[in-house]
Order: C-alpha cells, then structure tokens, then sequence
C-alpha cells in the first residue's frame, strides 16, 4: 500500500511539473508576443494634432532616447516594432521555446533575419506635437518645426504654423443661442478624391460643438432615421435634413462640404477647404456660415489642418454665440462636485500661457470666478459662462491648494483666430 501511495504521489509530482513547465514554456514564448504588440509603431495611429507633451507621454508612454532638446524644440526616439511583427513571433513560438522563449529575445531577429525594431522621432516645439513618423519621413516636416514652431490647437492657438484663413458669421448671438440647446451634424461632402473626408471634418465638428457643451444628437440615430425615411445620407437637400433633425429632437442642423483635402507630395505641402452652414430646422434660416482654407508644411496629413480650420470656425461661433470668451488662459480644468459644492480641478496647463504664468498649479481648486462661487452653478455651460474671459480682461480665480485658499489674477490674452 504504501509502495502504491508512493507512485500514485510520483505520477502526481511529474505530471504537475508537466504543467507548470508548459506553462512557463507557453508564458515565455508569448513575451515576445506581447512585447511587440506593446512596441508596435500602431501605436503612433494614437497621436493627433493638437496635442500637448503631456497627453504625448499619456497616449504612448514616455520615450527611450531624447535626441535634442534646447528648451523649445524637443525630439524624441521610440524603438518600435513594425505593425505585424507580432505575426513573425507567434509563427517562431514553437521554435523560441526551446531556446528560452523571450529570455535570450528576440530570437526572430536570428530567425527570420530582419531588424526587430526601427526608430520613430515625434518632435515637438513649445510642448506642443507638431510631427511624427520615422526620421526619413518626417525629415521636412521637423525642419518646418524647428523654424516655425507651434502652440496648443485645441480653442487655444498655434503660435508660429501658417495660420489658416477663416471667416465666420451669422444672425445668431448671446441672447438667442439657449433656443438651440440640441443639434445635429449631417455628414459633410467629400471633396473631390478625397473619400470619407466629409465624415472626418463631421466627426471633428461634432467634438468641437460638445466641447461647447451644445447637445449633440449620435450619429446613429442620425442614421436610423434617415433609413426610416428613405433619404440618401449624402447629398440629401436642405429640406429632407430639415426634415430629419425635426425628428431626432434637435432645433438646428449643422451641413457642409470639404472643397478641397489633398497633400502636394512634390511640394510637400497639405492644402486644406471646407465650410459649414448652422440652419434653424423651422425656419430653415441660416443661423451661421462659416468656412476656412490654409496649407501647412508641418503635417503629413491634412486631417491636422482640417482640425485647426475646423477649430478656428467654430471659435468664432463660441465667441459671438457666448459660449466661448475671446480671451483665453491656457489651462484645462474639469467641473468636479465634492461635498455639494462643485469647483475646476486643474487638469494641465499651457506652457507660457496667462495661467501658469499667474501661478496656477496643476492639481488647484478653483472655486471661483470673479468672486462669484462656482458651487453655485448647475451645469458645465453655466460654469463656463462664470468664468468666460475676454480678450486683455483680468479673471480673478479664487483657488485651494492643499487645503489652503488664494487669490490669483490671471490677464487674458487674445484667442488665435479672432
């Protein structure tokens, strides 16, 4: 009996052993795996102008190399991994296996005799993106940002990059933008060779407007109703849009048209045209009218440019409409209740910007604005419109840091694009 417990215990033994060195054997060869996925210049794909220094480390971690850095243009080095490296390391799994998986990695760069991973610069000017890619790609477009530099996009500005040209105006204002709580973007044209463009500059016009806190109605349900009453989304009339935004609940419509989206190779150069049209579904009148044009060295796409032109518009929508000031501080804060009261918590700040300049810290309460508290708002709309700024005015803020209060004055400066 005991002779039996003792093979019944040895059997045990080895087939656990069994176990646990397949499965090390399996963990090991999927390192390699995981770690080109991790490493995979896919990741780049992430990166978008405007984008600060800041959401850069936050999108695809901080770099292995910095390649220069004078205090206003930085480059940074990431080793990357070509997009479908990971294939190559699955495929040589059962083979890594025997030579210790992802310890002596990267067996595939024996194997399969290829380079494993490549340098990528991204570059920088004034913690701001400017470009990205691998160091022969973006040759051109890093010697337009040393010599041009930039500046946060967003509602903020580009300080240095061709500024586009940008026009924008209509009936609508302070008094009457309330009536026009809810709104729908239709898909825009596509300008001529460039399809799908019309949906990216729609897609950008429905961030910009939510970032003004206007309702927006989702795309799908946009698309629901427009098959419920047989209309094409693309090149619909003004009166079958009407129509539609009528039914999804919104009181105006926002159509437009991309007129030109291409990059001149041979002068290394994105050219960039599109403009909007915001129309009240009752009445049908034309409630704003907006377009934009500009070409840019710096970007090997002209998505980024549409973005800046599409931001400019809407810019001076939000200023005429009250919903943006026609000053701006250069800081991004987050409308945040604690105990009943509500304040902004600093998210991040602008380099070189009124903000920081004042003294304002990432991590600050600010409590108040212009001596009115914010805990007495209800909404982000309400709490914008307290702490709105105009161009050259002084914005008190009443701040806690750590617990304790102070008082800073913050003087604005002009919003690009006004």
């Amino acid at each position: 009996m005991p002779m039996q417990q003792t093979v019944a215990s040895i059997r045990c033994s080895t087939f656990i052993r069994t176990l646990v060195i397949v499965g090390m054997a399996c963990t090991l060869s999927a390192c390699g795996v995981v770690y080109t996925i991790v490493k995979s210049e896919s990741k780049l794909d992430r990166l978008a102008v405007p984008m600060t220094k800041a959401e850069v480390i936050e999108q695809i971690g901080r770099p292995d190399r910095v390649l220069r850095d004078d205090g206003r243009l930085l480059v940074w080095e990431y080793s990357l991994t070509a997009r479908k490296q990971w294939l190559y390391e699955l495929a040589f799994c059962p083979i890594s296996v025997w030579v210790g998986g992802c310890i002596f990695y990267p067996f595939t760069n024996l194997a399969a005799e290829h380079q494993r991973e490549y340098p990528h610069h991204i570059v920088l000017v004034n913690d701001e993106l400017c470009a990205w890619g691998t160091p022969s790609a973006i040759l051109q477009r890093r010697r337009a940002c040393a010599s041009s530099g930039t500046a946060a996009l967003g509602f903020g500005g580009m300080r240095g990059r061709p500024e586009p040209v940008v026009a924008g105006a209509g009936p609508i204002n302070r008094d009457t933008i309330d009536r026009y709580r809810t709104m729908a973007v239709m898909l825009f044209d596509d300008a001529p060779g460039a399809e799908g463009s019309g949906s990216r500059v729609a897609g950008m016009v429905t961030t910009l407007l939510l970032d003004l806190d206007v309702n927006m109605v989702e795309r799908t349900e946009l698309d629901e109703v427009f098959k419920e009453q047989v209309v094409q989304l693309k090149h619909a009339d003004d009166a079958e849009v009407l129509k539609v935004g009528k039914l999804v609940g919104a009181q105006a419509i926002v159509v437009g048209e991309v007129q030109q989206w291409e990059r001149i190779e041979g002068e290394q150069i994105s050219r960039v045209s599109l403009a909007l049209r915001m129309i009240d579904v009752e009445s049908g009148v034309v409630l704003f009218n907006g377009e934009g044009y500009g070409s840019d060295a710096t970007v090997d796409d002209p998505e980024g440019l549409a973005r800046v032109i599409a931001h400019r518009i809407l810019a001076r929508f939000g200023s005429q409409t009250g919903l943006l000031g026609s000053g701006r501080i250069g800081v991004n804060w987050e409308l945040q209740e604690s105990a009943g009261a509500r304040y902004y918590l600093v998210r991040e700040l602008r380099g070189g910007l009124p903000a920081e300049k004042a003294g304002l810290k990432v991590g600050d309460r600010v409590v108040a604005c212009n001596g009115i508290a914010l805990a007495t708002v209800t909404s982000d709309r309400e709490a914008k419109r307290l702490c709105r700024v105009e161009s050259g005015q002084t914005l008190k803020l009443a701040v806690r840091r750590a617990g304790m209060p102070l008082e800073l004055s913050v003087v604005a400066e002009t919003r690009p694009g006004l």
